[in-house]
């Protein structure tokens, strides 16, 4: 190879660098141009590990579960604002339910016997969607004004606890289920008034 033809390919090397930590940085300051979901996920996992196949399949589901993620903690934030604002900073003890209550308490207290770090302070953190409906449920007075249906609510959270169990236990979605999981976060969006 000539050595023009080489200089060229370091300019053009070096200056996908400086682009691909310029939209790296307009991303991470919050401006969203769909960049970081280009970038390979498999750089995070050391090759020599896990097989190939493991890996591709790690990379698919990474996407889904930022995308629970993001939408559980909506939904806590949700809970959250609407209850903190009516009752104040108790509104844990005096506006969830008994069972839910003493669930929370006993998977806090099973925690915090462990070697582990605590995942949080918030009680909600330690909540199942089956317990989010309940919450909604006897609070549906508060919620009624933001969420259109409890019976829609309940019936997306069910659905929601379903796909939860096969993101959380690292098991693959089927082209189905990711459909189903895509059209229950439009549902969830379009119930939110």
């Amino acid at each position: 190879m000539n050595k023009n033809f080489i200089d060229q390919i370091k300019v053009f090397g070096v200056n996908n660098l400086l682009l691909e930590s310029a939209l790296t940085k307009l991303e991470n300051d919050g401006i969203e141009i769909g960049h970081i979901s280009t970038v390979k996920k498999d750089d995070i996992v050391d090759k020599e590990l896990f097989e190939l196949e493991v890996r591709k399949i790690a990379n698919k589901m990474a996407d889904f579960y930022a995308l629970y993620f993001c939408l559980e903690n909506t939904i806590r934030r949700l809970i959250t604002d609407v209850l903190e604002e009516k009752y104040g900073k108790n509104w844990w003890d005096t506006h969830v339910p008994d069972g839910v209550r003493v669930e929370v308490k006993k998977r806090q207290d099973e925690e915090k016997d462990t070697q582990r770090s605590l995942r949080s302070e918030d009680p909600l953190s330690y909540t199942s969607f089956g317990e989010y409906i309940s919450i909604f449920e006897k609070n549906w007075s508060d919620f009624s004004d933001v969420l259109r249906s409890k019976k829609a609510v309940q019936q997306i959270l069910s659905q929601f606890n379903q796909v939860r169990n096969v993101i959380a236990h690292s098991c693959e979605l089927n082209d189905d289920e990711i459909m189903r999981f895509t059209l229950l976060v439009k549902d969830w969006m379009r119930i939110n008034m």
